[in-house]
């Protein structure tokens, strides 16, 4: 089985106040909610909370008549204790159990790894909870070994549940066939910050809503002959651009429910041999002390930091090169030539109903009410809310603001920044053109996998087509652990 989460959550905590993880301490009983249950570090299931709670998932609560939803996450998460506060006030009758896990930061990824060997042994078993957050977790398998419910027919059965009242740019690019397992209470974009007046001095038209590399690299070439900056993108390296383009268009390169890989196509060899090319040409150039660049990577979580982190980007622009300018913007990340145009997205608390629940209909309505704009509203966590109500409400209320206060341990170090209204109705267009979904990468083995491998092509050791079979037989050697 291929271990997903450990470099995603060490690095969560890391940049926990700019990434938006909302990585806290666990208030759940035990390191592992599932420390009890079969195969899972030789206990047998039983108990009380923390342990044996969900062995108990779909029963009703001892001496009280409640229906009883188990819900599991890693983190401590008080977007949760709020909904949970919430739907239990308006319905005395169901118990929402969280279980999260105490977990010390010292022993942080072997906490995690401790939490997902248990909870895989627990669904395996049918002992584990009603909901579960996926967000650490192998959703894939999960998927493949028929562990989760699919959420399509309850949100088609449901009269009360309106897709277009959600960002269906999203859920319906999470899906998996028609199916859909794990429901984005939110989601971050991602795409790259650009100096607009360099840009618009160097005279480049393009349309980055439908921009493919191919594409891009053209408008490099032309941007960098102008005598501006001398490369149009800075990136850790080749290798690290590689596994990135994987990463956004997983399904091009693997279909882990198939058991299939397709590393030894003409679509990879030929992504590698553009990444190699741009960095040949010095359109993207590696990151290094006095490396300007027309873009660089960036992860937007929510209007807010939209702002502070345009904002931030400026004032590292100006400070490498003093003729920069004063306004930044987010433009959208190419996408591959063999796919559809339109931007990127990573999903954030993802949502999902275990297939033996005994109580799904249950499980489903407090999914839905944390979709609602009651609870999606308050811009108190990072990530941009499922509900589109709730985007229109967190966007205008930052307009009546006015200004607000950037991140004391930002770049910024707690300044003003001024709400700019024309950068927020702009921002609606990468909001609703987010249609692939990128995975979480330098938690991914196959991601590591690529990585590894390419850099003696980049290096000019093997060719590409050399390289590519050999990634082709590894990562079918994953797929079939």
């Amino acid at each position: 089985m291929i271990k997903y989460g450990l470099g995603l959550a060490a690095g969560c905590l890391l940049a926990a106040a700019l990434a938006g993880c909302d990585a806290g301490g666990g208030t759940g009983g035990d390191a592992v909610p599932w420390s009890n249950a079969p195969g899972a570090n030789g206990g047998a299931s039983g108990g009380e909370s923390g342990g044996g709670a969900a062995a108990e998932t779909g029963r009703a609560s001892a001496g009280t008549g409640k229906t009883t939803i188990v819900f599991s996450t890693f983190w401590h998460d008080p977007k949760y204790q709020a909904a949970k506060k919430a739907y239990e006030a308006l319905h005395p009758d169901v118990e929402i159990k969280l279980e999260d896990v105490d977990y010390a930061n010292e022993t942080l990824e072997a906490d995690i790894e401790k939490y997902v060997t248990a909870a895989n042994a627990a669904l395996l078993a049918g002992k584990g909870p009603d909901l579960i957050e996926m967000d650490l977790l192998p959703a894939d398998s999960y998927v493949k070994h028929g562990l989760l419910a699919d959420l399509s027919p309850m949100m088609a059965q449901d009269k009360d549940f309106k897709r277009s009242d959600y960002f269906t740019n999203v859920l319906d690019n999470v899906r998996v066939g028609d199916a859909l397992y794990a429901m984005p209470l939110s989601f971050f974009l991602m795409g790259f910050a650009g100096d607009e007046g360099a840009i618009a001095k160097t005279g480049a038209a393009f349309d980055d809503l439908s921009w493919s590399w191919s594409e891009f690299a053209n408008t490099a070439e032309a941007m960098t002959a102008s005598g501006g900056q001398r490369t149009a993108l800075s990136y850790e390296g080749p290798e690290y651009l590689l596994g990135e383009m994987v990463s956004d268009n997983y399904g091009l390169f693997l279909d882990p429910g198939g058991r299939e890989a397709h590393f030894d196509s003409a679509s990879f060899t030929g992504l590698m041999k553009q990444v190699k090319t741009m960095f040949d040409d010095g359109v993207v150039s590696k990151i290094g002390r006095g490396v300007n660049a027309y873009f660089n990577s960036i992860q937007i979580n929510s209007p807010k930091d939209y702002l502070e982190s345009m904002a931030g980007f400026s004032l590292g622009a100006k400070m490498a090169d003093k003729t920069a300018g004063d306004r930044a913007k987010l433009y959208a990340k190419p996408h591959a030539q063999d796919t559809a145009a339109g931007g990127y997205f990573k999903t954030y608390r993802s949502v999902a109903i275990a297939a033996g629940s005994k109580v799904q209909a249950a499980a489903w309505d407090f999914v839905k009410f944390m979709m609602s704009e009651e609870m999606q509203a308050p811009a108190t966590t990072t990530g941009f809310p499922i509900n589109k109500a709730a985007y229109a409400e967190q966007t205008a209320a930052l307009k009546k603001e006015g200004s607000f206060r950037s991140v004391q341990e930002g770049p910024l170090h707690g300044a003003a920044i001024q709400v700019d209204e024309a950068m927020l109705d702009g921002l609606g267009a990468y909001v609703d053109g987010a249609v692939h979904p990128s995975r979480d990468s330098k938690s991914d083995q196959v991601w590591n996998l690529v990585v590894t491998e390419s850099k003696a092509f980049f290096a000019g050791q093997k060719s590409a087509e050399a390289v590519a079979s050999l990634i082709q037989n590894k990562a079918m050697t994953f797929l079939n652990e």
